[in-house]
């Protein structure tokens, strides 16, 4: 992948992705970065999978549906793949092309985590599916955030407010594949992936994530060592989202879709149509049981606390 430098007046657009467990912690992080991108005057696109778009939140109401007990695993696939070319065709694409900052909570990454280490799936074929899904679009930069804990203490911090959601409920067992998997795919490709190990303070946690984008994006570097740049994020919230659709559907009648703004400002709306919704709740494997990439009723593949040994 060639290298990028991206500062504010540049013309060339940047793909990140967030990745990581239950209760990583992605969507603040996605948040707070997307909140200094524009104080930069860059555009940006914060986007979940599935999702992002009005065909991707139907995919998305239908796979997190804890109803769909029957789903089979690769209709769960399929599902997930179908959400991903709409989302990849109908915004990804059009916002890297007008320069845009893109910032997604799971990608391609988490189909392989989820539906090859964690359901069993062939690897091959995933790989395919998804090469078919993302028409050429890879991440620049991946983000993977662990948490150093068990798969035990992610679930517990993820359904700590409202409850196990159908991912969730697939138990611990399966998350620790899926975990695994993760720094399996992260020791895979160690340029794109870095891996971000959340601190206690989420304001160190964003330290060592702007660390890892620092090369895409220079004025970082100025910053990374600034207490005082990060410190809001031990106070507040960054302003201009909502944690609404966290628990897996699309929150309300409108569902969540591309939020984009530049500047700071929000902006029009995603390519043909107008955007809305908050943005990054990520939903593959992550925020709030919005990962679909998972359901209890099954769980091939290796016992927890072991490599899958499809990762690599």
């Amino acid at each position: 992948m060639n290298q990028k430098h991206c500062d504010t007046n540049t013309s060339e657009g940047v793909f990140i992705t967030f990745e990581g467990g239950e209760g990583a912690g992605k969507t603040t992080h996605i948040r707070f970065l997307a909140e200094k991108l524009r104080a930069r005057g860059r555009e940006v696109v914060c986007l979940r999978e599935p999702g992002g778009t009005d065909i991707g939140e139907k995919l998305r109401a239908i796979v997190l549906d804890p109803a769909n007990k029957v789903m089979a695993d690769e209709t769960e696939l399929l599902v997930y793949e179908a959400a991903r070319a709409q989302i990849v065709a109908e915004v990804i694409r059009p916002a890297l092309a007008r320069g845009a900052v893109v910032l997604c909570d799971r990608f391609a990454d988490s189909t392989i985590a989820y539906q090859v280490c964690g359901r069993g799936l062939p690897r091959a074929f995933v790989e395919q599916a998804n090469a078919f899904a993302c028409q050429g679009i890879m991440p620049d930069r991946t983000i993977l955030l662990v948490t150093g804990g068990s798969a035990r203490k992610g679930l517990a911090r993820a359904t700590h407010r409202l409850g196990a959601d159908r991912l969730e409920q697939a138990g611990e067992e399966f998350h620790t594949r899926v975990n695994e998997a993760f720094l399996e795919l992260a020791e895979a490709h160690p340029e794109r992936i870095r891996v971000v190990r959340s601190a206690e303070q989420k304001a160190k946690t964003a330290e060592r994530v702007f660390r890892e984008l620092a090369d895409l994006f220079p004025w970082m570097n100025d910053v990374v060592d600034d207490p005082a740049f990060f410190q809001q994020l031990n106070r507040r919230r960054p302003s201009g989202h909502s944690n609404s659709g966290r628990k897996g559907q699309p929150s309300g009648k409108g569902a969540q879709k591309a939020h984009h703004t530049k500047g700071g400002a929000k902006g029009g709306g995603t390519p043909g149509k107008a955007a809305q919704g908050n943005g990054s709740q990520g939903t593959h494997g992550g925020a709030r049981g919005n990962d679909a990439h998972g359901a209890p009723k099954n769980t091939r593949g290796s016992e927890g606390g072991r490599s899958c040994g499809r990762c690599l």
